[in-house]
Parts: C-alpha cells; sequence; structure tokens
C-alpha cells in the first residue's frame, strides 16, 4: 500500500537559513515525500533558488492577513489528501531515514495517531527530547530533556504525546480528533501548547502515541520563540524567560486553556498542588518582571472562557466513542 506523506513546515523570516537546511534534509529522505508546504509567517519569502535542487514539490501559505499560525496550520491541513503529516518546525534537521522509521512505526498499530523521534540537540550529543509525558504540574515533561544521550531512550515505546517540532500525524487522526470541523489545532491559540493540547486530546479520545528513537533529528530547542535576552543571567536558564510579553501571555493562557478542555476532575484535584505552585511561581516572575502580562491574561478571559464550551463538545465526542467501543 502507497502511503503519501506531506511535510508541513512552519517558519518566519528571521530562520530563513534554518529552513534551507530542513529542507534539505526533506530532499535527502529515504521514503519519499509527497510534498512540503510551507507556512511563511514574514514580509519577504527566501529566495526561491535556494531551494530549486529539491526534487520534492514546494508549495508556500503565506500569512498576508496576520492569522494565528494554528488557524494557517489548520486551513493548510484541511487541504492535504495525503495519508500522514509530517508537522515540522524549522529549527530542525532530520536524518536519512527518519520519515522512513516514523512510518514503520506507524505501521505497527492502526490505534497509532501520532509518532515522534528521538530529538537531540545542535551539539548531536544532548536529548532535546524523546515523547512526552504528562507532568503533575500539567506541562508537557520532555524524556531526557537535556541529558547527554547515552542510550537510554534506546527502546521504542509509547508515550503521552510528542513535541510539534517533529512529529508524523495520521491525518483520520486529525479529523476524529477535530474540535470543529477543519479545527484540528485550537484556533484560539497561536505559539505554545497546541502540540500538547492535540495529544491530549487525541489521548482522551482513544488515540496512542508511539516514540521510535531510530527516527533521529536534531533541534535547536526556541529558536523560533527567543525574542529578547533577559537582562538578568540567573534568569537565561529558562526559555519562558526569554519570551515577548505577548508570547508569555500566549503560552500561559493557552496552558489554562489546554487544562480546562482536557483534564479530568479526579485528575485535577490530584494535581492540583502542584498545579497551583508552578502557577504561583509564573505569576511571581511576572509581576516582579512583567507586569503587563498579568493585564494581557486579565483581558484574555472571553477567550479562555470559550475553552469551557469545547470541553463539553469535546466530552460529547469522548462519550460516544467510548460507547462505541463497549
Amino acid at each position: 500500500m502507497i502511503q503519501r506523506v506531506c511535510a508541513l513546515i512552519t517558519t518566519t523570516e528571521k530562520n530563513k537559513k534554518q529552513l534551507e537546511n530542513l529542507v534539505s534534509s526533506l530532499c535527502h529522505q529515504t521514503e519519499q515525500i509527497e510534498k512540503v508546504v510551507i507556512i511563511y509567517d514574514g514580509a519577504h519569502r527566501p529566495d526561491r533558488q535556494s531551494f530549486e535542487d529539491c526534487p520534492v514539490q514546494i508549495n508556500w501559505v503565506d500569512n498576508n492577513e496576520n492569522k494565528s499560525l494554528t488557524l494557517l496550520q489548520n486551513q493548510t491541513i484541511s487541504f492535504i489528501d495525503e495519508d500522514f503529516v509530517l508537522q515540522l518546525n524549522d529549527d530542525v534537521i532530520l536524518t536519512d531515514n527518519f520519515t522512513a522509521e516514523l512510518l514503520q512505526a506507524m505501521n505497527q498499530d492502526n490505534s497509532i495517531g501520532m509518532v515522534c523521534g528521538k530529538l537531540l540537540r545542535m551539539d548531536k550529543s544532548t536529548i532535546d527530547t524523546a515523547g512526552q509525558l504528562l507532568g503533575k504540574k500539567r506541562t508537557p515533561v520532555e524524556r531526557g530533556y537535556g541529558k547527554p544521550d547515552a542510550g537510554q531512550f534506546d527502546q521504542e515505546c509509547f508515550v503521552f504525546g510528542s513535541c510539534g517540532a517533529a512529529v508524523l500525524l495520521r491525518k483520520t487522526m486529525l479529523e476524529d480528533c477535530a474540535i470543529a470541523e477543519n479545527e484540528y489545532f485550537d484556533n484560539d491559540y497561536n505559539m505554545f501548547y497546541e502540540d500538547f493540547d492535540l495529544s491530549w486530546r487525541a489521548a482522551n479520545l482513544g488515540w496512542k502515541a508511539f516514540y521510535n528513537p531510530r527516527a533521529l533529528a536534531f533541534h535547536e530547542r526556541g529558536a523560533t520563540a527567543k525574542e529578547k535576552r533577559p537582562v538578568f543571567e540567573f534568569l537565561r536558564a529558562y526559555n519562558f524567560a526569554w519570551l515577548s510579553a505577548k508570547l508569555k501571555s500566549d503560552l500561559m493562557k493557552n496552558r489554562y486553556m489546554t487544562i480546562i478542555k482536557n483534564e479530568s476532575f479526579k485528575g485535577f484535584i490530584l494535581n492540583a498542588p502542584f498545579i497551583l505552585i508552578y502557577e504561583a511561581k509564573l505569576f511571581l516572575y511576572c509581576l516582579i518582571f512583567e507586569p503587563k502580562v498579568i493585564v494581557n491574561i486579565f483581558f484574555s478571559f472571553p477567550v479562555i472562557i470559550k475553552a469551557f464550551k469545547k470541553r463539553a463538545k469535546l466530552n460529547k465526542k469522548i462519550k460516544a466513542m467510548k460507547k462505541l467501543s463497549k
């Protein structure tokens, strides 16, 4: 059976060289990519001559109307008729067998909706992620994050979800998990938590996520979102501190919406101490260093409230799924 894969890349104007490196790695895949779609958030596209040697068809989607990136992703995915979507950030480089290994893992079980590989940092020796777990703080926990790669994550296994930097998504899973027609990722998000929200939603609807360590890629984490250098050196170890006020606000807003839509009542009660301590730390940071973020969160309340309506809709789908499985 022919399995068609469309690579979907989200990129910005400042990452032209990274985009070239990624597309070059896509062109050398042992498993042929059907086509590449690049969502470009910027005024001036890269020189097309940089991609002339690529044997794969490249389509461009421009963000001329300043839409959210999740909305653009959803609109693009709705027109993709390939069997799988290889979602990529522009700050990754793939080894030649990356796609082939993801497909091999996906074919093990029709209930697998997403497959991820081992992502190392650009030093090729430090683990960036070996799949995601659901943390007690209700944040995504990247397995092996920041640890030297000593083969400790060389066993394939089921995981909770995947970082959106490089993940193979089954198109039928996306359709099944859609919040509304063609809303695979939440349209009220922009950046942050949209991949974790999808993983959690898919898990609630009975889909599985799988990790294949033989699918190897390299990731420069945070390269797309980092916008300002923290003044105080002790804060430079935290990715949150490098974000603009708007992106900090987006991250916090999206976190709340993700928990509201996907968390069970029992899960929230059991993990409330961890969640509240984490929130206290975030608010204390914002209060001291960036009060504007707290103001932005206050004005985001109407969007956050919408998450309760989406939760009710998703719960109906979950109940219907459980009823069918009996």
